[in-house]
């Protein structure tokens, strides 16, 4: 039966891999995409390369825990903590900054610090936490008095007896029975007190005595303890002995002594517990008042060397590191007040939700005192302020140990391994208000943080020798959470163990690293155009094996990497935004580890005629194949050459030795990008909607189309099955198009065509760029002869 000429379109190419069989996959979704970035607006394009940021010096040798503080547009830094060691680098510039330590380095000890630090940053304060260091109280008590007492003369009434017995020895003042006039002076309080300490003084030694209006104070002067008692002839109504405890606040004398303490026990009317004032006055014993204070000889300190610390960032631009002075415990005992629940855990992470400070550990979530960071304890025993610390638990059928805690949608979410909890949406959050809801229950990879981006979380879970990534959001129609597996069409892609991951809500991009793959970065790319999501795409961008992924981290539209090499450690930076160009370039050009003219050192021989450069960093070009070779690239201001244009070179040790003089230009190493496209086959309207694949007749392939914008080089590789590949190479030079201009760099737009002639399920097509141009692919389109022995109804 003859066959039917047939034709089709990829509408686009930014959809990414999909493991699917080929016959279930979108036609814009493709078998392997590598060094490519999927762009809605762009469509598909090779990857953005790196420039060269900064070399750091004396690098460990080891991981390395990185936290990115965008403080505003004008300064990004980078933190690195490794081999017990803190530095701190200007994003844009590279620059290192000062960081003093007066104390709290040994805090920076860790085998893992990749595993074992987390940051928060809130204005100039950069917390950090060492998941290693189990916290402690510290072992400064509170102030403990020696044994006193103050004896307070109530009223004054004739014909009464005021007696005070000091162990065991009886002192006592009679007041006359107001006969005349003149003994109204001698029932005054102070004349009583007055008579007391004189009565006293005379009857017993050892003891120091102090007055203040009508109150006495009584101590020994060996500070031992003593016995007290008091008693008036007006049924006991006249006088109040003040000594350890109270019954009731009302039960204090107006003027006392400063520093005297006493415990107030309460009764039953009292609706709270125990709690201690102290009579303070800023001068003397003339005046004060009655405050909260703590029990004496009571633990009140957290041990800052075992609780986070902080970089703090200073005026003049330097940081300084070291111990929080965290607030003493003030009022109570450790009863009333009692420690935070993280003193003897290890603390898992550290946030900022609510103007509070906040930590997790174990099953715990402890906020700090609201708008006071640095104030675990309550301000009063007496009552719960709003303003008051929080520290509760999940609680859960499961063990719970909460892992990671993530401001999300008003609230905060917190993941254990297996559960997501999420604290009660409420217009204040107070220790009255405070509930945690356990909402969805999704395995969580403990290793990599989720990170929000826009209106949603995404978490890494594992699955076997693979990993997958949720998206937890919440339902606009229900209310209710959910978590969709965005990895489902890509089950076996992303490796296991993923230890980073850095989110772009500007590029709608996450990027992934992982322990078992440490010279790729997995991509997510998506596009949602209100609640629907047209782009939901995978792929990664690969380095050479000899680089060492330590970090990714997105600041706006950049991504900043942390790589080690054999001779140090490197930041980097790689722009995803579209339309980045180089500087003396109209595109950008994809290589990576960029760097100028200016961070080179360049020498110019009259005599040879030749430019020696030498480039920031150590080339290694013989452990590197040709197509990730360095190459150096004339830019836009050099007298001689042309913008664009491929300068040969010769390597002498670490130079590149140049024929001729060289003056603007742009090094950097080669990659290769590869898209290879899935499988091509016919599709038609399904029954109920959407579409399905033919799966009778055969498909013999006969040219395809791209559709290519801004491209300056790409070649398509076509492999039948057991026959060599063939290559058609698109060099940007097109003949009658005004782009095509002699000395200048061609970068064109326009349709490429390429013969397959072949069966469609045996032959391989792939994209490749493996040069610094640009290129860009926008459709493409496929010919076939379609032969059926049957008519299809």
């Amino acid at each position: 039966m003859a066959g039917a000429l047939v034709s089709t379109t990829i509408p686009n190419l930014i959809n990414g891999v999909s493991q699917q069989p080929y016959a279930l996959r979108l036609a814009s979704q493709c078998e392997l995409q590598e060094n490519a970035h999927s762009s809605v607006v762009e469509g598909l394009r090779k990857r953005p390369g790196t420039s060269h940021r900064a070399k750091i010096t004396n690098a460990p040798a080891g991981e390395l825990f990185t936290h990115t503080i965008n403080r505003d547009r004008t300064e990004q830094y980078e933190v690195m903590v490794g081999n017990g060691d803190l530095k701190v680098y200007d994003l844009k510039t590279g620059a290192e900054k000062t960081v003093t330590f007066p104390n709290g380095k040994a805090y920076l000890t860790a085998a893992d610090p990749r595993s074992s630090f987390k940051a928060v940053t809130i204005a100039d304060y950069t917390f950090l936490i060492n998941k290693t260091i189990t916290v402690a109280q510290d072992t400064t008590l509170s102030a403990s008095r020696p044994p006193e007492a103050v004896v307070w003369v109530k009223q004054g009434a004739y014909g009464t007896k005021y007696t005070v017995t000091l162990n065991g020895v009886s002192a006592t003042v009679s007041t006359p029975d107001g006969s005349t006039a003149s003994h109204i002076n001698n029932i005054q309080t102070d004349v009583i007190t007055s008579g007391l300490v004189s009565a006293l003084n005379a009857a017993i030694g050892g003891f120091s005595f102090a007055l203040n209006g009508s109150s006495i104070y009584i101590k020994r002067a060996d500070n031992a303890d003593f016995t007290i008692n008091v008693t008036d002839s007006q049924g006991d109504q006249a006088m109040k002995l003040v000594k350890g405890t109270v019954q009731r606040f009302s039960d204090l004398p107006a003027k006392g002594f400063n520093g005297f303490a006493v415990e107030i026990v309460g009764d039953q009317s009292s609706s709270f517990d125990n709690y201690y004032v102290k009579f303070d006055t800023a001068s003397g014993v003339a005046s004060g008042v009655w405050v909260e204070s703590v029990k004496g000889g009571e633990a009140i300190r957290l041990k800052a060397s075992t609780m986070a610390h902080a970089l703090t960032r200073n005026a003049d631009g330097t940081f300084t590191f070291k111990q929080v002075e965290w607030i003493d415990r003030k009022t109570g005992d450790l009863d009333s007040s009692p420690m935070p629940s993280f003193v003897g855990k290890k603390m898992n992470d550290i946030f900022f939700h609510r103007n509070r400070l906040g930590f997790i550990a174990d099953e715990n979530v402890v906020f700090s005192r609201s708008g006071d960071f640095f104030n675990f304890f309550r301000s009063s025993a007496t009552q719960v302020l709003d303003t008051d610390p929080i520290d509760a638990a999940v609680s859960h059928i499961k063990v719970s140990i909460l892992q990671h805690a993530i401001p999300f949608n008003e609230t905060l979410l917190l993941f254990s391994e297996q559960t997501q909890f999420q604290l009660g949406a409420s217009e204040l959050l107070t220790p009255e208000t405070i509930s945690i809801n356990q909402t969805t229950e999704f395995e969580c990879s403990l290793k990599a943080r989720p990170v929000g981006s826009g209106r949603n979380i995404y978490f890494t879970f594992n699955r076997g020798n693979f990993s997958g990534l949720r998206e937890y959001y919440v339902d606009g129609d229900t209310k209710t959470n959910d978590a969709s597996d965005v990895t489902s069409h890509v089950p076996a892609y992303v490796p296991k163990d993923v230890s980073k991951m850095a989110a772009s809500s500007s590029e709608d991009t996450i990027a992934l690293i992982s322990e078992s793959e440490r010279n790729s970065i997995y991509v997510y790319k998506y596009y949602w155009n209100e609640q629907e999501k047209l782009q939901s795409a995978w792929y990664k961008w690969t380095f050479p094996a000899t680089d060492t992924i330590l970090s990714v981290e997105f600041v706006e539209s950049n991504l900043y990497l942390v790589i080690r090499r054999s001779d140090g450690v490197f930041l980097e930076s790689m722009s995803v935004n579209p339309g980045y160009v180089d500087d003396g370039f109209d595109f950008g050009l994809n290589i990576d580890r960029k760097a100028k003219e200016e961070a080179c050192t360049i020498s110019y021989n009259a005599v040879t005629n030749e430019t020696t450069i030498t480039p920031p960093y150590l080339l290694q070009a013989e452990l590197l194949p040709a197509s990730e070779a360095y190459v150096i690239v004339s830019r836009a201001g050099d007298p001689i050459k042309k913008p664009g244009q491929l300068i040969p070179y010769t390597i002498n040790g670490n130079n590149m030795v140049v024929k001729g003089k060289l003056e603007k230009f742009i090094i950097g190493r080669s990659y290769v990008m590869r898209y290879r496209f899935s499988t091509f086959v016919i599709k038609e309207e399904a029954v109920g909607g959407g579409q399905m694949t033919v799966g009778e007749g055969r498909i013999q392939l006969r040219k395809a189309t791209l559709t290519y914008d801004n491209s300056g080089y790409f070649r398509i590789e076509v492999t039948p099955l057991r026959r060599e590949t063939y290559r058609y190479v698109f060099s940007g030079r097109v003949i009658g198009s005004a782009k095509n201009v002699i000395g200048q760099t061609a970068i064109d737009k326009g349709r490429f065509s390429f013969p397959l002639m072949s069966k469609n399920d045996l032959v391989t097509v792939d994209i490749v760029n493996d040069t610094f141009l640009p290129c860009a692919f926008l459709s493409a389109e496929w010919e076939a002869l379609y032969v059926i022995r049957s008519k299809r109804l």
